[in-house]
């Protein structure tokens, strides 16, 4: 067990220095200080969590597009803007990681599938 968590140590010490999470930490650092903007982005991301993950309804792309209009005054930011496309590019890597995690060891998961 001991492996596994130096090895886990590891790997979090090189997402840390990966260029996708030191440009999310940095967008975020610098959206968060303003803190009426780091709440409207908060929501927004949220709402946009919200949508993607729940199971698929025929009206999800007219609320997203929704949302869009909404939000339309900080998606004009091109911080905000950069910010949720890193954030978009670090869950990506985690979910290959996971992923790849999965698909090496011979972990029964198929009860998901139904």
């Amino acid at each position: 067990m001991k492996s596994v968590e130096y090895q886990t140590r590891q790997l979090i010490r090189a997402i840390k220095h990966s260029n996708v999470y030191n440009q999310y930490r940095r967008l975020q650092i610098k959206i968060f200080r303003d803190e009426a903007l780091g709440k409207r982005v908060n929501a927004l991301r949220k709402a946009y969590f919200t949508i993607q993950n729940k199971p698929e309804a025929p009206d999800d792309m007219n609320r997203l597009e929704a949302l869009d209009d909404e939000y339309r005054d900080i998606l004009q930011n091109s911080d905000v803007r950069e910010f949720l496309t890193a954030e978009q590019g670090l869950a990506f890597m985690m979910s290959q990681m996971t992923e790849r995690i999965y698909d090496s060891l011979d972990m029964d998961v198929s009860f998901l599938d139904d």
